[in-house]
């Protein structure tokens, strides 16, 4: 018998964004039933700092059967959705922090994670474990901490400890690595073609040193890695996250999807089955971000697909397990991870 019920069980999995400054009714009824485990914000969401604190106050305090977390996507450069206008301070680029010293990215990742505790926020989506090994990559350039992995590990694991000391899960990103792309996977489908050899020797390094260094949370990226022989993005693969991350790499952390909504995975799945394959393939948590109620037929729908599935029941189980495992050991007993 598991201690949580399957519905619960797979809302535990889902971290959903909205429209607005308000939380919305059908989104307060389903993190009050269980049924969304947690929340996304974006500068869609801000209208002044105040605002801010009486927003995640308010998701903190829905009496839901378990504990609700909210993330932020808080790297720095260009990627800051809390700035100077609601009172946080301009947190410099990654790239710009790796011309200074390892201290000092800790001591700006700590104060950014106090800055995050203050305003109510569980999660930070940093750091970036990208390496900037392509000049040409639209999307990652200045967020990745350097061009080699000694870099970006030099720098990258005190960003992730100066957030766990302000009490601020971090969270690795991109897994297997989305530095050496010539597309956005926001828009397109970028593939890779580099060797299991190659990446072992340069794109897994930060990502093996962050989980050695025991990040609580890695994010997927929705790339296709062909010199693997994969057809699928990463995120849906699991050749990349079981194989690869849980066994080869040995990551026991929780591992949230990146946008479900991005172009590279809704242009071809729906949601649904994009879910339903990154569950096959290992992923334990799901990010929906942009359509206010996309989310909301998600749950009935997992439950009815896994119905005669043991299988996939018990996968489920053991995502919500883990993702329990670490909220209650963040938001119920206090940073001591």
């Amino acid at each position: 018998m598991h201690d949580i019920s399957l519905k619960h069980a797979i809302g535990q999995l889902l971290i959903v964004g909205f429209e607005g400054t308000q939380l919305p009714f059908p989104l307060i009824g389903a993190l009050t039933k269980g049924e969304v485990g947690g929340v996304i914000l974006f500068a869609r969401n801000f209208e002044s700092r105040e605002q801010i604190q009486a927003l995640t106050s308010q998701i903190h305090k829905i009496e839901s059967p378990y504990p609700i977390w909210i993330g932020v996507d808080q790297e720095g450069g260009k990627v800051q959705r809390i700035g100077e206008k609601y009172g946080s301070e301009r947190i410099p680029a990654a790239l710009e922090i790796a011309q200074t010293t390892p201290q000092n990215a800790m001591d700006i990742a700590e104060k950014t994670g106090r800055d995050l505790k203050s305003l109510g926020f569980d999660i930070n989506f940093a750091p970036v474990l990208d390496i900037h090994t392509n000049p040409e990559n639209p999307i990652i350039a200045s967020r990745a901490f350097g061009t080699t992995p000694e870099q970006v590990i030099e720098f990258a694991l005190p960003t992730m400890d100066g957030l766990r000391k302000a009490g601020i899960i971090p969270c690795g990103k991109h897994f297997p690595g989305h530095g050496d792309t010539l597309l956005d996977s926001h828009t397109d489908l970028p593939e890779v073609s580099h060797s299991i050899d190659r990446l072992r020797n340069v794109e897994f390094k930060p990502f093996k040193a962050a989980i050695d260094a025991a990040i609580p949370m890695m994010m997927t990226a929705h790339i296709v890695m062909r010199g693997l022989g994969e057809q699928f993005p990463s995120t849906l693969s699991p050749l990349v996250v079981t194989d690869i991350l849980r066994k080869e790499l040995g990551y026991r952390g929780v591992i949230v999807s990146d946008d479900l909504e991005m172009d590279a995975i809704i242009d071809r799945f729906s949601t649904l089955k994009a879910v339903m394959l990154g569950l096959r393939a290992g992923v334990d948590a799901f990010l929906i971000c942009k359509s206010q109620y996309l989310w909301a037929p998600l749950c009935k729908q997992i439950q009815a697909g896994v119905k005669e599935d043991e299988a996939m029941q018990n996968r489920i189980f053991e995502s919500a397990q883990r993702i329990l495992d670490l909220k209650r050991a963040y938001l119920e007993h206090g940073w001591n991870l």
